[in-house]
């Protein structure tokens, strides 16, 4: 998408299916770490735009505001958000929109206009520091290309615990411009390695797409636990854009693929789980369970394991979520594919609610 040139434009297909996923994450992401152990918790809309379109659809930054003044009960904790907008007329406007809202004495909201994320966040860093650390912070970092997200800014948030990014990865508009010789020091500093540039060279448009993907899945991956991919193409099955999730919590992988299964799709475009090449999954209705088994039976097969060790596979190895897995299990018990050991008096066949129940794979 080129980037508009007016105060507020259109909703385009691609976009609604973006803040579809970020507001089912943040509902849950809020109320987990306002309702728990953390009293403030941090979040940045690195590239906030004026905060609606053109059809009175709410942009990112009203979202994630109206979602945390949505819950019952009210969320308990400090809730701080930072919202950047470069450009001074659309700054504006969001602030007039959130001039509308009635917020609560525990919502911080401040809106940076004229500065970007880098400059914003740099100068407001120190007063999001607690006991020496960042606060629990979920970064939106959203730009309409690559300038102005160094991967310096996005690892300095994630060396942070309980801290993530939720990145756009504008393949589009890179992939047009990778080659710009006005553009190499930007590159360099949007992946933060200059590694890109062996990508570049690529002659094969598919072979480019994949390289410029892994590096920056790579890249997250020095910083983070758990990272995950995720790929939006249009009706003419090309790479829109890239969604990257990095985060250190496992909670917070389990919520993101939540969201993600549950996301409306608006027919336009397509979300696939792009972190493994070999392994792309279509977020559909109805997951893909056949795929799902392969993999647990190849990663399995002969071994004894716990329903704890199949679930964190599922998670972490796989684009699937820990609700899949059950109904395989079920069914290769079923079949005899699957014993359980020691299995407990009172347990039904087909029931796995224990963790640590251990099972052996035929």
């Amino acid at each position: 998408m080129t980037a508009p040139k007016q105060t507020i434009w259109p909703l385009e297909a691609h976009t609604r299916a973006k803040h579809e996923i970020l507001k089912r994450y943040l509902q849950a992401w809020m109320v987990i770490l306002s309702q728990g152990r953390f009293p403030e918790i941090l979040y940045i809309d690195g590239f906030a735009g004026p905060g609606e379109y053109a059809g009175g659809e709410a942009g990112s930054p009203m979202i994630a505001l109206d979602t945390a003044l949505g819950y019952k009960p009210p969320l308990t904790a400090k809730v701080h958000f930072l919202f950047v907008e470069e450009r001074a007329d659309r700054a504006d406007h969001l602030r007039g929109l959130i001039a509308q809202r009635s917020l609560p004495s525990n919502f911080s909201v401040v809106v940076e206009g004229g500065a970007t994320f880098e400059a914003a966040f740099t100068k407001l860093y120190p007063s999001f520091i607690r006991n020496g650390r960042l606060m629990p912070t979920f970064a939106f970092i959203d730009p309409f290309g690559w300038t102005g997200a160094p991967f310096s800014l996005v690892k300095r948030i994630l060396a942070q615990r309980s801290c993530e990014v939720f990145v756009n990865f504008m393949y589009e508009e890179i992939n047009r411009f990778i080659s710009h010789p006005d553009q190499i020091d930007n590159f360099d500093g949007f992946f933060g390695t200059e590694e890109w540039r062996r990508c570049a060279s690529a002659s094969d448009p598919r072979t480019r797409n994949r390289c410029l993907h892994d590096l920056y899945l790579r890249q997250l991956g020095t910083s983070a636990d758990y990272v995950r991919s995720f790929e939006m193409s249009n009706a003419r099955d090309v790479t829109d854009y890239f969604l990257f999730y990095a985060t250190n919590e496992l909670l917070g992988l389990k919520k993101m693929k939540e969201a993600m299964w549950k996301a409306d799709e608006s027919g336009e475009f397509r979300f696939s789980d792009a972190t493994d090449p070999n392994q792309l999954v279509l977020f559909e209705k109805a997951p893909n369970f056949p795929t799902l088994q392969a993999r647990i039976v190849t990663k399995f097969s002969g071994r004894q394991v716990s329903v704890g060790d199949i679930e964190r596979f599922s998670v972490v190895e796989t684009a699937f979520r820990e609700t899949h897995y059950k109904g395989i299990l079920k069914t290769l018990e079923q079949s005899g594919r699957l014993n359980v050991i020691e299995p407990a008096p009172s347990r039904r066949i087909g029931t796995f609610g224990d963790p640590a129940m251990l099972l052996r794979f035929t």
